[in-house]
């Protein structure tokens, strides 16, 4: 077990900074501060990066970490930190480790005893659910799904039985072809939203049956980030009669499995008492 409660002034740190997500004013006082105490500030894309500690007039040593050069970059990040220096880890927008290779860090610090600062801030997600008019209570998020629509189909399924919101980010030249994948496993009349450009001036929520959204931008063309929201599955199962739980129980022995094992299936795949099943099975 580790405990991590108070850092010595003069020991290296690693400080989580999230950035803002469109609206620089949503940086904060703190993470501004922090950006200029630090020694280097960790980048997920310096370019980016650059504009916006530009904006708020920090000037300190950037070092490139993004996913293709993080597991040979943090070693040398961790020396710096165990040498004494305070690192500031940001991404491109939003929060560090969601959804970018912080984690790694975060993991090498952990293991070498390097105390990790995380500060509050913005996230696309979360800002998109807070609005979405969905239950934020509970929800999956899934970050970005894969590319090809085969390997979406698994994730697509998980949330067509969701009783959580289900929140995935999109980028727009993808938006259209994976819309049309979810619509194929999805029911037409489940409700989403599709929200762009949070924070910036362009913001926009779209919001409607999975048929609706899905035909809008098939005629519109997607612009900017999305993040997509599902609306959790409302459906209330259909309960089954003792005489149509008592023929599942029947298949499954005529498949091999015992009348024990047959049983604990049906009666925890349908949410009813094993005894009370074993009882209407041999009372049969």
């Amino acid at each position: 077990m580790k405990r991590q409660s108070s850092y010595a002034e003069d020991e290296g740190k690693l400080y989580l900074v999230p950035t803002p997500i469109g609206n620089l004013e949503d940086i904060t006082i703190r993470a501004k501060k922090v950006l200029t105490d630090a020694d280097y500030i960790a980048a997920e894309d310096t370019r980016t990066s650059g504009i916006l500690l530009e904006k708020i007039g920090v000037h300190n040593r950037m070092i490139s970490f993004h996913k293709y050069n993080s597991k040979e970059r943090a070693p040398e990040l961790i020396k710096l930190m165990k040498d004494g220096a305070v690192i500031a880890e940001i991404s491109d927008a939003g929060m560090p480790v969601i959804s970018d290779p912080g984690y790694i860090l975060v993991q090498e610090c952990i293991k070498n005893d390097i105390p990790v600062v995380p500060l509050p801030g913005p996230s696309a997600f979360a800002t998109a659910l807070i609005a979405s008019g969905f239950d934020a209570q509970p929800f999956t998020y899934y970050g970005f799904l894969p590319r090809k629509s085969s390997e979406q189909k698994p994730y697509f399924e998980q949330m067509e039985k969701a009783k959580a919101t289900s929140i995935f980010y999109e980028a727009p030249h993808r938006l259209a072809k994976t819309l049309k994948n979810l619509s194929t496993v999805l029911p037409a009349d489940r409700k989403m939203v599709a929200a762009r450009e949070l924070t910036k001036i362009h913001e926009e929520f779209i919001r409607g049956t999975v048929q609706e959204v899905t035909d809008y931008f098939s005629k519109n063309a997607p612009r900017g980030e999305f993040v997509i929201l599902i609306s959790p599955n409302t459906e209330v199962p259909k309960q089954l009669s003792w005489p149509e739980l008592i023929k599942l129980v029947n298949d499954l022995v005529a498949e091999g499995e015992s009348k024990k094992d047959a049983i604990k299936q049906v009666a925890k795949k349908h949410n009813v008492s094993k005894n009370e099943l074993y009882d209407q099975y041999h009372q049969g």
